[in-house]
């Protein structure tokens, strides 16, 4: 280990968000609240049922978690392997990470709609019709008419009855809450441990960080991977895909990388972090990018091949119904989306970003990061919204609650990341990451 890195702060750079902070966390905030409203208000007139709310919520929900998660592996994994170019940016994703807390306040009406036991978003949350036997006992299950419900969900069949020891509303509300348990505890601790050595310089909060990494990303990949399971293949009970985990977890790192390309590069038109972060740096982040777009793509494939080769109808169903597949007389209205996420969440920007100097020219790696921003929304919503009715929705409320959610996520980060130094201060690698070059 190093010894103490210097302040390399000088008056060509500021690493304080100043005033410039409290603009953006009040319009954000206002945006935010009033989006929620706005798009309770939609449903109400719109939708009564709160369905197609439940649903468009989670798509929004899901796109800004996958980029605090993606930011929370960018943290653990360069500790994990103590890397020093990666010191400058790291703050960044701290803050994204640190935004947890707030998320797990957000997720409040998923675990509503499931406590109610309707069916509107997790069809499985409904009691057991008293047609079917089961186990389970009736005094602490209530039974009911195998009919659909009032907001024409089907109701559980047999095959999601059997499953019911893990799907059911008390043990999901149970495991959610301990995932973002886990996931606040990691991000805040990883976030207080680097603000706090920018004041005591002690080189004893790097090896901590250091040591805990190895324990810190088991534990992410085990709750990222139910989370997984949990949030969005549970919404078709009888689908199910061992490779699902890893296919989250590569769209949550590249939106994770892309959101913290696009904040530093914004930071430094603003004058922030001029010195601290260069093109070296953008370099390296295209290069996560990069690999994480073509990891992403191997992981859809090898999916989708073994679905599709295995035939089987409880997995070509949720293909079919996503116009994925030839099964059943062809594609649907989702066969556009598909084929649009092949090429521009995959060949596309996999093509663009081959290249040395794209990843060099801020303008141009600004544009693959908010691409792959906005089709990795596209992808979310491709996963989710078919199992509403499968048909396919867009509309103003999908704006109002991407607004909603976003404009919360964005005011929360902003305020964790005017607390403190745009990037750590006292770190041992500091003079390192400066000075970075690639090679």
């Amino acid at each position: 280990m190093s010894v103490h890195a210097e302040q390399t702060e000088t008056p060509r750079e500021m690493l304080h968000l100043g005033p410039r902070a409290w603009l953006v966390y009040s319009t954000s905030s206002v945006a935010g609240i009033a989006g929620l409203i706005l798009s309770l208000l939609l449903c109400y007139f719109i939708d009564p049922s709160f369905r197609r709310f439940y649903f468009t919520y989670l798509v929004s929900f899901c796109f800004f978690l996958t980029i605090a998660l993606g930011a929370l592996f960018f943290v653990i994994i360069q500790h994990l392997s103590r890397a020093g170019w990666s010191v400058s940016v790291r703050r960044v994703a701290e803050a994204l990470a640190a935004t947890m807390p707030m998320l797990l306040g957000l997720s409040a009406p998923i675990l509503v709609s499931v406590s109610l036991g309707h069916g509107d978003l997790y069809r499985w949350a409904q009691p057991i019709p008293h047609t079917i036997e089961h186990a389970v006992r009736p005094e602490t299950e209530p039974r009911v008419d195998e009919h659909p419900s009032a907001h024409g969900v089907q109701p559980p069949d047999e095959a999601t009855v059997a499953k019911r020891s893990w799907l059911n509303p008390r043990f999901f509300t149970g495991r959610v809450l301990l995932y973002f348990v886990i996931w606040s505890l990691l991000g805040q601790w990883y976030w207080r441990q680097s603000s706090q050595q920018d004041i005591t310089g002690d080189v004893a909060a790097t090896v901590r960080m250091e040591t805990l990494s190895a324990p810190s990303l088991i534990l992410f990949g085990l709750t990222i991977t139910f989370a997984s399971f949990d949030l969005v293949v549970s919404l078709d009970p009888h689908w199910y895909s061992t490779i699902f985990g890893i296919y989250f977890f590569a769209g949550s790192v590249v939106s994770g990388f892309a959101m913290l390309t696009l904040v530093l590069m914004l930071m430094n038109r603003w004058g922030y972090l001029r010195l601290s972060v260069n093109n070296e740096h953008y370099h390296d982040l295209g290069k996560w990018l990069f690999g994480f777009v073509f990891f992403w793509g191997y992981i859809a494939f090898s999916q989708y091949m073994l679905l599709w080769y295995a035939g089987i109808p409880d997995e070509t169903g949720w293909l079919v119904r996503r116009g994925a597949s030839t099964a059943h007389g062809g594609g649907n209205a989702w066969s556009g989306v598909a084929i649009a996420l092949i090429a521009g969440n995959l060949l596309i920007p996999f093509a663009a970003l081959l290249s040395r100097h794209i990843k060099r020219r801020r303008a141009m790696l600004a544009f693959w990061a908010a691409w792959l921003l906005v089709f990795h929304w596209m992808d979310l919503y491709w996963l989710i919204v078919p199992e509403l009715d499968g048909k396919l929705y867009f509309g103003l409320l999908d704006f109002t609650t991407f607004i909603g959610i976003g404009g919360i996520f964005l005011a929360v980060f902003v305020r964790l990341l005017a607390r403190h130094s745009l990037r750590p201060r006292k770190d041992p690698r500091l003079v390192e990451s400066v000075a970075f070059e690639n090679i």
